[in-house]
């Protein structure tokens, strides 16, 4: 019974500390990408994501942008996360990258839709 109890109070202790680590960082909406945004095909996938330690913005209003892998060329080139402002009514498609039917691997930009643009 002694077991149970430690176990039991070990389980809330850990989700306790779990919720702690939530974030309260604000970020943007964001949806698909569009059928009409160029796809770059590329030989293979970006490296797993960097970790970045994030300052506060330097003014009210801003989302955070996490940093992606961008392709230039020949390679994947880091590109930091950033502070920006949510254009109106808009929503951000962060990027991707997916392999089609064809087998081809094909990469997305982060991009931001705004409403009416194409």
């Amino acid at each position: 019974m002694k077991a149970l109890l430690h176990r039991a109070l070990g389980l809330s202790l850990a989700l306790l500390l779990l919720a702690g680590c939530g974030s309260s960082l604000p970020v943007p909406p964001t949806g698909p990408h569009l059928p009409s945004e160029p796809a770059v095909v590329v030989p293979y996938p970006p490296p797993p994501a960097r970790v970045e330690i994030i300052s506060s913005p330097d003014k009210p209003g801003l989302v955070w942008i996490d940093g992606e892998w961008q392709w230039r060329s020949r390679r994947w080139a880091w590109q930091p996360g950033r502070w920006e402002p949510v254009p109106p009514g808009a929503y951000f498609a962060p990027n991707a990258t997916v392999r089609r039917a064809d087998g081809s691997l094909v990469w997305f930009a982060g991009v931001w839709h705004a409403p009416g643009k194409k």
